[in-house]
């Protein structure tokens, strides 16, 4: 008998499609034809690469609004948000397509009377592990550097977007590369030692939570293969000093629902000076009761659904257990009384370091409201955790935002802005969020061996 997922629309609870997970000797089959497929494309001109690159980017654009519906209908993100990711994503390819070849060139040096050069080598085949609240950009800003740096791919992607998984395959082979060189593997988690044990696999670059980081960089660790663990976050939204507490309310509720709250470098933990947290609760809650929940196509939606019907457990127990600790219920805090996998967008007032959603990542649309003393209160907060992902600092005066900024212990973290990505812009976190870089030069040099050649 054989293994199947499930793709499910969140909005409907309709399976979209049943997909069979390979076995072990397709797994074998698929690494070997991508170890195959690294010999040759190591050797490819880097002028081949960026043309293929540039013509990936081409096919996805031309087809835009019918691949974000894909993504819409299997994981819930809102239609408007899901153009502007894929739109973001073309944008993605084209930087890395334009900018590898001078990132990736030899470096001539002179150092004690010797000379030389730095070369950046490829490994070989890279497995991927990817989750599924960004089905396609999370992907290809860790998959795009590897295979332009010189490596072929694998990629596991999370098991209830096996659509969007294949549709990336798809375009892949649309745009002109060769089988092997981006591969989908729909296999289950289960199969990841057996996967990362293979000799051909030469490193993994995962994202997704701290458990599968825990397993993950263990088996790469037994195996002596590098890796980069894009982790989760419990990231800290400071409001400082300010006049303009209306329009830093809704840039937090922005910061917070983006993708349905669905993203490990949105704000979770709102710490406010005490001057101002009754009025910022009272303001963000008014917001929050505000959005209005529905089909993710339909444009005035503005709370889709979660993507697993399981979230809404997890979360539902999640507040629940920060309410019985002691944080005040402010709008939410349930399941909604509707089909599809909706939680209702929820505020918790007076919460503090020993209640659950302090400790943990809340991946939905739950804001936490910290009540703090002083600036130097806010700092420690923002600190006290185990997560460093992200996170943001919001007021008036900007030596000041600049000097708290200076202190978060996080990988990012922005001023007067909502927390995001860019192509350009290394990506990653400290802590238990991770370690190493996804994006820009550090996304490119990851896998790669950087050799010292003397002469």
């Amino acid at each position: 008998m054989k293994n199947t997922i499930q793709s499910i629309n969140p909005y409907t609870e309709e399976v979209n499609a049943e997909f069979e997970l390979l076995d072990d000797t397709q797994i074998e089959n698929k690494i070997k034809i991508a170890h195959e497929g690294y010999q040759e494309w190591k050797r490819t001109p880097r002028s081949e690469k960026k043309k293929l690159f540039l013509q990936l980017a081409d096919v996805i654009e031309s087809d835009l609004e019918a691949i974000a519906k894909l993504q819409t209908l299997e994981m819930g993100m809102l239609d408007t948000e899901s153009v502007g990711g894929v739109k973001g994503t073309v944008k993605l390819i084209r930087w890395f397509a334009n900018n590898f070849e001078e990132i990736l060139g030899e470096e001539e040096f002179e150092t004690e009377g010797l000379k030389g050069k730095y070369m950046y080598d490829p490994l070989g085949v890279i497995f991927g592990v990817a989750p599924w609240n960004f089905p396609y950009n999370q992907v290809l800003r860790a998959a795009i550097p590897n295979i332009l740096a010189g490596n072929t791919v694998i990629y596991k992607h999370a098991s209830n977007v096996p659509m969007c998984a294949q549709k990336l395959e798809d375009l892949f082979r649309q745009a002109g590369f060769r089988e092997g060189i981006y591969t989908n593997m729909l296999v289950s988690s289960s199969k990841t030692e057996f996967i990362l044990s293979n000799d051909y696999i030469a490193g993994v670059n995962l994202t997704g939570g701290e458990g599968a980081g825990k397993v993950i960089g263990s088996i790469a660790g037994n195996n002596l293969k590098p890796s980069v663990l894009e982790l989760g976050g419990n990231d800290a939204f400071i409001v400082c000093d300010t006049d303009n507490l209306d329009e830093i309310v809704e840039a937090g509720a922005q910061a917070r629902m983006a993708n349905g709250g669905q993203k490990c470098n949105s704000s979770k933990r709102f710490i406010v000076l005490e001057k101002y947290y009754d009025e910022f609760c009272e303001k963000f809650a008014k917001k929050f009761s505000e959005l209005q929940a529905g089909d993710p196509m339909d444009h005035s939606t503005t709370i889709p659904p979660l993507a697993k019907k399981g979230a809404v457990k997890d979360i539902e127990n999640q507040v629940s257990k920060t309410v019985s600790e002691g944080a005040e219920l402010l709008v939410g805090g349930k399941a909604m009384d509707r089909k599809g996998f909706f939680f209702a967008p929820t505020v918790l007032k007076n919460v503090t370091a020993d209640m659950t959603s302090y400790k943990e990542e809340v991946f939905g649309p739950v804001a936490s409201i910290i009540k703090s003393s002083s600036i130097e209160e806010s700092i420690k907060i923002a600190n006290d955790s185990d997560f460093g992902l992200c996170g943001c600092v919001y007021g008036d005066n900007q030596e000041q935002l600049i000097q708290v900024a200076s202190q978060v212990e996080t990988g990012m973290i922005f001023i007067n802005k909502p927390a995001g990505s860019k192509a350009s812009l290394p990506f990653g976190g400290v802590k238990k969020s991770g370690y190493g870089k996804e994006n820009g030069p550090d996304g490119l040099k990851a896998f790669t061996n950087k050799k010292v050649v003397l002469y």
